[in-house]
C-alpha cells in the first residue's frame, strides 16, 4: 500500500502543474480573445484525467490504506474529535472530490456551444477555484498530526 501513497503524492505535483498550466492558458485565452485550440483542450483533458486518477488512488487509500476506514479508528477514538482521522477520512476526501468536480466542469466548458472566450473565462474560474480547494486540502508539512513530506519518501 506504501507504493500507492507515493504514487498519490507524486500525482499531486503533476496535477498542480497541469492545473497551473490550464489556469494560465485559460486566462490567456479569454484575455487575448483567442479561439479555443486543440492544445488547450488536450491540456484540460490531461488535467482532468490526472485529477480522476489521483482521486481513484486516494479513495483506495481512504478505504484500504494503513489508516483506512476498513481498518477502523482505534478503540475509543471519535473520528470527528480526532484531527488525524477527521482530516484523512472527512475533510481531505470531501474537499478533493469538490475540487475534482470543479476541474471536470471546467474541462467540460470545451464541449459547450458557447463563444470560445466564454469557454476560457468559465474554465479559468473553475480551475482557479479547484486549485484553491486543493491547496487548502493538501496535508502540507508542518501541519500538526496530518502533515506529510513535500517529496514522497524523503
Amino acid at each position: 500500500m506504501n507504493i500507492l501513497v507515493v504514487l498519490h503524492s507524486w500525482l499531486r505535483w503533476i496535477l498542480l502543474i497541469l492545473l497551473l498550466v490550464s489556469i494560465v492558458k485559460s486566462l490567456s485565452g479569454f484575455s487575448g480573445k483567442k479561439a479555443l485550440s486543440a492544445g488547450d483542450k488536450k491540456i484540460w483533458l490531461f488535467t482532468m484525467i490526472t485529477a480522476h486518477t489521483t482521486l481513484l488512488i486516494g479513495l483506495i487509500l481512504l478505504f484500504f490504506g494503513r489508516s483506512g476506514i476498513v481498518h477502523g479508528a482505534p478503540a475509543g477514538v471519535s473520528v470527528m474529535k480526532d484531527s488525524f482521522y477527521r482530516f484523512y477520512w472527512v475533510e481531505h476526501p470531501v474537499m478533493m472530490i469538490i475540487a475534482i468536480a470543479l476541474i471536470t466542469v471546467g474541462r467540460g466548458q470545451a464541449k459547450k456551444s458557447i463563444p470560445d472566450v466564454t469557454k476560457y473565462k468559465k474554465a479559468f474560474w473553475f480551475f482557479l477555484l479547484a486549485l484553491l480547494v486543493i491547496l487548502a486540502a493538501i496535508p502540507w508539512p508542518g501541519r500538526a498530526e496530518i502533515g506529510r513530506a513535500l517529496v514522497p519518501g524523503m
